[in-house]
């Protein structure tokens, strides 16, 4: 299968002149940064953290009040947007495969951040850090990063977000957008590594990307369930109570997400794999647009 063909890049250059006209430089709704690159009117001093570039410490200031302070100037912002993909074993279900719908998603986004004029980085995750890209800026990065995204592939371990947060975010001396695409069934809960994200200064968007049978089983009488991510199978008999029973847990747990992202301002979309990738994206842009103008983060 080929995930990026001529038609894929035409989509993808039509979804990047939606999301220039929509958001302008707030991609995916995001809140703009107030550290300045690349400028050299001084506008004053701000607090170091951690990744901030030693070359604009203000050494004088901090001999006299014994605190790091940097140097802050007026110019262009420094824009970056990390993509992390799940590459764990559960991705591999669904029709068409999640994992295939997850990276053509992640190709669309890095295609529209790089038409803005962003830095865009890459990775593949399971339970740690796979394989990543740094985050390089221009058009002409786009079909490096679709070769990486290619090349990726469903490993055989589970996925451990906080895990592969933790791994990541020591890396990285930048902060900005990231965007987790993962179906977020992760048993230990996905909501330790958004606060890390947050706490660490980054702007987390989650993209969850599910199949119809995950949300609306059709199964009934004696089945075997095999758990992908650690591999236990299991002998059942389902009938219609149990049905039931797992849509209003699906439910209730579809809800707690929302809750947990509208509580922090985080961005949230979730996507079918039957949607095709320009209505799955569109609707992002019209999620987005509304959480724009109710005044999140």
């Amino acid at each position: 299968m080929t995930l990026f063909d001529a038609r894929f890049r035409k989509c993808a250059a039509y979804l990047a002149d939606e999301g220039q006209r929509v958001w302008g430089a707030r991609f995916l709704g995001r809140r703009l940064d107030r550290r300045w690159a690349g400028g050299s009117e001084f506008v004053g001093h701000a607090d170091y953290t951690s990744g901030d570039d030693f070359r604009a410490v203000d050494w004088q200031l901090c001999a006299r009040t014994d605190e790091l302070r940097t140097r802050q100037y007026r110019g262009s912002e420094d824009r970056v947007v990390d993509v992390l993909v799940d590459c764990s074993a559960g991705m591999q279900l669904g029709t068409p495969v999640k994992f295939d719908v997850a990276r053509q998603l992640a190709g669309a986004l890095a295609a529209m951040a790089l038409s803005g004029l962003d830095r865009v980085g890459l990775a593949g995750v399971t339970d740690r850090v796979l394989v990543e890209r740094r985050a390089a800026r221009g058009r002409s990065q786009l079909p490096g990063l679709l070769r990486f995204l290619e090349g990726l592939s469903v490993q055989p371990e589970g996925v451990d977000l906080g895990a592969v947060v933790d791994a990541f975010v020591r890396r990285r001396p930048h902060r900005g957008l990231l965007i987790l695409i993962s179906d977020f069934f992760d048993p230990a809960g996905f909501e330790g590594a958004v606060d890390q994200l947050v706490a660490r200064g980054f702007q987390p968007y989650l993209l969850q990307v599910i199949d119809a049978g995950e949300a609306e089983p059709v199964l009934s009488g004696p089945v075997q369930l095999y758990d992908v991510g650690r591999g236990n199978t299991r002998s059942v008999v389902l009938d219609g109570a149990d049905l039931r029973n797992y849509r209003q847990v699906w439910r209730e747990f579809h809800a707690g997400c929302l809750r947990f992202c509208a509580r922090r301002g985080i961005g949230w979309h979730q996507t079918r794999t039957a949607v095709p990738i320009e209505q799955a994206v569109l609707a992002m842009i019209r999620t987005a647009t509304r959480r724009m103008r109710a005044g999140w983060r």
